[in-house]
């Protein structure tokens, strides 16, 4: 006998229905524009550098989390050696989402070719198991905090950065 109308649904399956909520995709554009305009307010930014993400923050703004890509990347880079905020060519939803082992390690060893100021962070070698690493700017700062490996920490010697 085939019912017609509504298919029922057991309460129990309805209650648990209604829990489950699925959160949206991050809005990398809106946290692009935001960026942007701490950058027309001539910020100095603190970026603290995950794999494919940077937390910025500033005077009045904190935890503001924005998604890389290559050309993201040389913008904020362009905006902390300069002040240029200029964004063509910047496609904030055009983020892959695959994050590599040794990002960080490869940036910092970018900035450091290129000679920018880049500083680590003495520790105790029996305690901490990351090294900090900054990088200074007239417009701002990076922070990056990296697995310690005697590879990465023969490399800072090898150019003068330890």
């Amino acid at each position: 006998m085939r019912s017609r109308g509504r298919v029922k649904i057991p309460l129990s399956l309805f209650i648990i229905m209604r829990k489950i909520k699925i959160t949206p995709a991050y809005d990398n554009e809106a946290a692009h524009r935001q960026l942007k305009l701490l950058m027309m307010q001539g910020k100095e930014l603190h970026i603290q550098v995950e794999n494919e993400e940077v937390e910025i923050g500033c005077q009045g703004v904190t935890g503001l989390r924005y998604l890389l890509n290559n050309n993201s990347w040389e913008w904020i880079l362009g905006y902390l050696q300069t002040g240029d905020y200029e964004d063509f060519g910047v496609f904030p939803s055009a983020v892959a989402r695959i994050a590599k082992e040794g990002d960080k390690e490869n940036r910092v060893k970018e900035l450091i070719e290129h000679g920018y100021n880049v500083l680590s962070v003495r520790f105790r070698r029996e305690t901490d198991a990351v090294i900090s690493i900054r990088v200074l700017f007239k417009f701002g700062k990076l922070f990056f905090y990296i697995k310690r490996t005697d590879k990465f920490i023969d490399y800072l010697i090898s150019h003068n950065k330890w």
